[in-house]
């Protein structure tokens, strides 16, 4: 078994759990607030795709 893999696995079910039921959309890289009027559909959206990886 691949630990590497499961870990980063682990770490992307975090990231997902973060930013799309938490809100905490910190965590995106290149991330401008000025530019973004709902950050609730961001982080569903965002969370979204990480889950889906």
């Amino acid at each position: 078994m691949d630990y590497g893999l499961l870990i980063i696995g682990v770490a992307l079910l975090v990231v997902s759990y973060l930013v799309g039921v938490k809100k905490q959309t910190s965590l995106l890289a290149g991330f401008n607030e000025k530019a973004i009027k709902n950050k609730e559909l961001l982080g569903k959206v965002a969370g979204g795709f990480f889950s889906s990886l």
